[in-house]
């Protein structure tokens, strides 16, 4: 706007600024709102020298634009004291300053915007509540998995008995989670976790965890053992219906317990190691419960955008209760089930007289080159007998992903495993947008039979076509054969082994 001066010169409008200790009172660090110019960052030694400085730049730039609202956002590093004008870790929020205007040439407290009211939003993660200084904070998330399964070739009866064993075929709300995650004084977050997948109530991670430092972690509570690359990625971001053979030796042994977790990690690496109980609730039948340990350690020496090498190693130790079984209530035994609504299960040892402890060494690796990636294991569990020999199975898995829309998976160095896909461009008609498209192959064997237990063994091919809308939804086509299986629990009708079982599986995904 231009001013009429007359005859004289126009003198540069002046901003008076607020006295320094006003801007640093300790009662102004709360939520603000982005300037819609933001200036590039910087920081002085002297936070009050940056704040005047800024505030001053500020204002003369207003100055010239009376009818622009600039704000400026201001932060504060906790240990340091330096002033920033942009968010980072350990900032604490000054305050929202807006500089002189046409009918205001002077920046008092009436200028200095202060909210101590929560934020409350909808996230990529559900529901999410932060206090004004970020200090504590509420999500609300969860996720859905609604399958469909077909089974061919599965009319087979039972070695043992010739009863019909044919497999389930149908839909199942596999799981319907109801998450509850935040963080409070800072340093500590929580994580409490129920699934309602088919019908029934189960507690899944129940935990509260100590960031003591940026790569130390404590955590305690019911949680994942630390072991298998495959077992410690979520369900939401594997890309197949159902996980590996190689779960036959992890499951139910190195699922989910309680017990005390400690992760040291860094961009590249992670290390973490825990002791471990059994299940939520005890035995109820008087025994004392079982427990053990386990260490997993990865290491990626290649980590960039679209480039990845990955090794990874583990180790874990489960004893049974005193009554040699499981006090979670399952059989002490492995097994491996087509899917998990078809009460088919083509190797199974059955219930092992005599279990003591079992021990798991696993080793892993991976790789990724844009689009391309590869990832594979290798497991082997080492079962004590009460009265009988050692017994010794193997299992194994290599699957290879193709992005055909180009995008790269996500990998976490810290802690060493893959992240669900994220699409480039989210499903949109009107933009002519169709997400992302995985296609994904899985070759995996498991051998069941060792000494006086023959659970048979089987090899399986898997082939999936995955479809990302978006950050949050997913559907899944998957196909599955398994072939080669020998002294399997159950057989042909006509008395042949039970080879080439295909299945037909169907899942729509929505993870908060």
């Amino acid at each position: 706007m231009s001013q009429n001066c007359g005859n004289n010169k126009c003198a540069p409008r002046r901003t008076k600024l607020l006295p320094p200790q006003t801007l640093l009172n300790e009662d102004a660090m709360t939520t603000l709102t982005p300037p819609p110019h933001p200036i590039p960052p910087r920081t002085l030694k002297r936070p009050l020298a940056t704040v005047i400085v800024t505030l001053g730049l500020l204002s003369a730039g207003a100055t010239a634009n009376a009818a622009d609202q600039v704000q400026l956002e201001l932060y504060v590093d906790r240990e340091t004291k330096q002033v920033f004008t942009e968010p980072g870790p350990n900032r604490i929020k000054l305050g929202t300053f807006e500089p002189a205007s046409e009918n205001n040439s002077s920046l008092n407290e009436d200028k200095l915007k202060v909210s101590t009211a929560p934020k409350i939003g909808m996230e990529k993660k559900g529901l999410v509540v932060t206090s004004a200084n970020n200090d504590f904070s509420m999500n609300i998330g969860g996720r859905i998995h609604a399958d469909s399964t077909t089974h061919l070739n599965d009319d087979l009866q039972k070695r043992s008995s010739g009863d019909p064993a044919e497999a389930v075929s149908g839909t199942e709300l596999r799981r319907a989670r109801l998450a509850l995650r935040g963080s409070f004084n800072r340093d500590f977050s929580y994580n409490i976790e129920a699934d309602w997948g088919g019908n029934s109530v189960s507690l899944k991670d129940v935990l509260v965890t100590y960031q003591a430092s940026p790569q130390l972690e404590i955590t305690v509570g019911n949680q994942k053992h630390s072991v298998s690359m495959e077992v410690e990625e979520s369900s939401n971001d594997i890309m197949f219906n159902e996980r590996s053979l190689l779960s036959a030796l992890t499951l139910p042994h190195f699922d989910r317990a309680m017990g005390l977790n400690i992760k040291t990690m860094g961009d590249n690496w992670s290390l973490k190691g825990g002791i471990y109980g059994d299940a939520v609730s005890s035995s109820g039948d008087g025994a004392d419960e079982g427990g053990g340990f386990g260490v997993r350690g990865s290491f990626a020496p290649i980590n960039e955008s679209g480039k990845l090498i990955h090794l990874g190693a583990s180790y874990g130790l489960r004893k049974a209760n005193d009554n040699n079984s499981l006090s979670n209530g399952k059989t002490p035994r492995l097994r491996y089930e087509t899917t998990n609504m078809s009460d088919l299960y083509l190797s199974d040892t059955g219930s092992i007289a005599g279990f003591e402890e079992i021990q798991l060494t696993g080793l892993e690796f991976a790789a990724m080159r844009g689009r391309f990636s590869a990832q594979a294991e290798l497991g082997q569990a080492s079962i004590k007998r009460d009265g009988g020999s050692d017994l010794s199975f193997n299992a194994h898995y290599l699957q290879l992903g193709w992005t055909l829309t180009g995008e790269a998976r996500n990998y976490r160095g810290s802690d060493g495993e893959f992240k669900m896909l994220k699409p480039r461009n989210d499903f949109d008609l009107a933009q002519n947008h169709w997400g992302a498209w995985e296609l994904a192959l899985r070759l995996d064997e498991l051998d069941l039979h060792d000494g006086d237990i023959d659970g048979g063994s089987q090899q399986r091919f898997s082939l999936n076509l995955n479809w990302y809308l978006n950050a949050n939804l997913r559907i899944l086509f998957g196909y599955s054969r398994a072939y080669d299986v020998e002294s399997g629990p159950v057989i042909q009708q006509g008395g042949g082994e039970a080879d080439n079982v295909d299945i037909f599986s169907l899942r729509t995904q929505l993870a908060l």
